[in-house]
């Protein structure tokens, strides 16, 4: 069986594309948020969280490109 047809890996591959639709949402609305902070403080605190959500997005990318590298099939 290659590398490619293990069902472990396209469930894998799976979580970590869903994962990364659900953290893009995340970060498209609390970019808007940010935007629209008034207070100086509570904008910190959204550019923070926005910070942190975009840090995940980064790193399930990361993950996506290591994992799709390798279920690749051979050539």
């Amino acid at each position: 069986m290659a590398t490619g047809d293990n069902p472990q890996s396209q469930q894998e591959l799976s979580e970590i594309k869903g994962a990364l639709d659900v953290l893009f949402t995340l970060r498209e609305e609390f970019a808007t948020w940010v935007e629209e902070a008034q207070d100086g403080v509570r904008k910190e605190e959204l550019d923070n969280v926005y910070q942190h959500v975009l840090a995940m997005e980064e790193e399930y990318q990361r993950r996506l490109a290591e994992l799709q590298k390798k279920v690749a099939p051979s050539p």
